[in-house]
């Protein structure tokens, strides 16, 4: 198969203008000028994409899909994290299974028309790994504990591991299990203990809320605040001693002192980590969860994206769940964070700081960087086809100067040709505008011809 496009993104070098790309069993095998690849390769069916550009597919690094069905129901009123869980817990149990089930397949329908092509999951029953399958989506399924009860850990882990094995009799090339312990602040020390050890030996991700606000840096760092007045007063709850956390100052520290961090950790949120933090996590290669729509929503902060950036940290982007946002579509996170981000660190973060993290950065922090996340020779073919936004006047008016050896790494943010076509699609790109999503060389989704030209 050929595809082909007025522009292709590649990410990790500069655009091509009128290309094209051949795949072969699921990968791509050439990459170049249309012509050249069409009379090269004579055989090969074409799918033409006019006034468009052929870009990476999107990499959702945090979901909640369980939850999309509290779309709209859940609001913050209080400037506190717990009190809205506490919310979303009670929501979620007057829920039925059916609507919840129902709001899980809305939600993947979603993601994948608006371009997502890799989705990293938080279940509480690993349902949407059965859901995610049906549709030729690439992911990672991570099953979520809490239990903050160190003397029921055991009990907790037994019935967590069976689940969990039985999840994986069910992976596939594209889709694995992991293991979620929700946070610091509800996963008791033996817990995470056996979790890190059986992931260890099995070769599993792990992901975790960490350091997403004020109340649990509170808890961590001085051992009150409403955390524990909720252990208290809500589930009675007294046998909860200080030295688990011991000296430590933060969320980061505890989980260093614990053994976690390590390049197969996914950090998500991280609004609230201080210098010392960062530096630990860059040291030990721990890539992070950038949620800016769900921070905001939930009103525990900003996360500091550029100071992360600057110390070399892999840093991607999550949607999180829709009772903490208003939509699973990647570019409205993207459009939020350049938007925010640009503003609050003087517009040093750039259109393509964004979309790399939407692309190869989620790639990196999943480990599938060499699988996915950017358009090159060799890797599967997660490609997404996205039209231009209409305009009166040429677009890009150096786009004839794109590169004749598009094989070639080159630094896409000192291009003027990428600057423009990447914060052009970042600013106007709507859901409408996404033409088709595949996964490995399987189109997933695609728009009727009808409604693309």
């Amino acid at each position: 198969m050929i595809l082909s496009a007025e522009i292709i993104l590649p990410v990790s070098y500069s655009p091509i203008f009128n290309a094209a790309i051949l795949i072969e069993n699921g990968k791509i095998r050439d990459i170049g000028i249309k012509d050249e690849i069409i009379n090269r390769y004579r055989s090969h069916e074409l799918m033409e994409f006019k006034d468009a550009a052929l870009i990476p597919g999107l990499i959702n690094l945090h979901a909640h899909l369980e939850l999309t069905a509290l779309k709209g129901r859940i609001f913050n009123k209080d400037t506190e994290l717990m009190h809205w869980i506490l919310r979303l817990v009670d929501e979620k149990k007057a829920t039925s299974a059916e609507v919840l089930s129902s709001g899980s397949e809305k939600g993947i329908t979603e993601a994948i028309s608006t371009g997502t092509t890799t989705i990293s999951d938080i279940s509480t029953n690993g349902e949407s790994l059965y859901k995610l399958k049906k549709t030729g989506i690439r992911g990672i399924v991570y099953k979520e504990l809490l239990n903050f009860d160190d003397t029921k850990a055991l009990c907790c882990w037994k019935k967590a591991i069976e689940d969990i094995e039985s999840l994986r009799k069910d992976e596939t090339a594209l889709l694995s299990i992991g293991i979620s312990p929700h946070s610091p602040y509800s996963v008791s020390p033996r817990l995470l203990g056996l979790i890190q050890g059986y992931a260890e030996k099995e070769d599993l991700k792990l992901t975790m809320h960490v350091s997403e606000s004020r109340e649990e840096i509170k808890f961590i760092s001085e051992d009150k605040g409403p955390i524990k007045d909720i252990y208290l007063k809500r589930f009675k709850w007294d046998k909860y001693k200080r030295q688990v956390f011991g000296d430590c100052k933060s969320p980061v520290e505890y989980l260093e002192k614990e053994g976690l961090l390590s390049p197969e950790f996914l950090l998500v949120h991280g609004v609230h980590l201080n210098n010392d933090d960062i530096k630990r996590l860059a040291r030990k290669g721990v890539p992070v969860v950038h949620c800016p729509r769900s921070n905001v929503f939930i009103g525990v902060g900003v996360a500091p994206f550029y100071n992360l950036i600057s110390e070399g940290i892999t840093v991607g982007l999550g949607t999180d769940s829709c009772a903490s946002n208003y939509s699973l579509n990647m570019w409205d996170e993207m459009r939020f964070a350049y938007l925010l981000h640009n503003r609050i660190n003087d517009k040093k973060i750039t259109a393509e700081d964004i979309i790399m993290a939407a692309t190869i950065n989620g790639a990196k922090a999943l480990g599938l960087d060499d699988k996915t996340g950017t358009i090159e020779i060799g890797k599967e073919a997660d490609i997404i086809a996205v039209r231009f936004p209409k305009r009166d006047t040429d677009i890009y008016p150096v786009r004839k100067q794109a590169p004749s050896e598009p094989h070639k790494t080159c630094n896409p943010l000192k291009d003027e040709f990428s600057n423009g076509v990447y914060r052009d699609l970042l600013l106007h790109t709507v859901p409408n505008d996404i033409i088709m999503t595949m996964v490995a060389g399987k189109v997933i989704y695609q728009k009727e011809l009808k409604d693309v030209n």
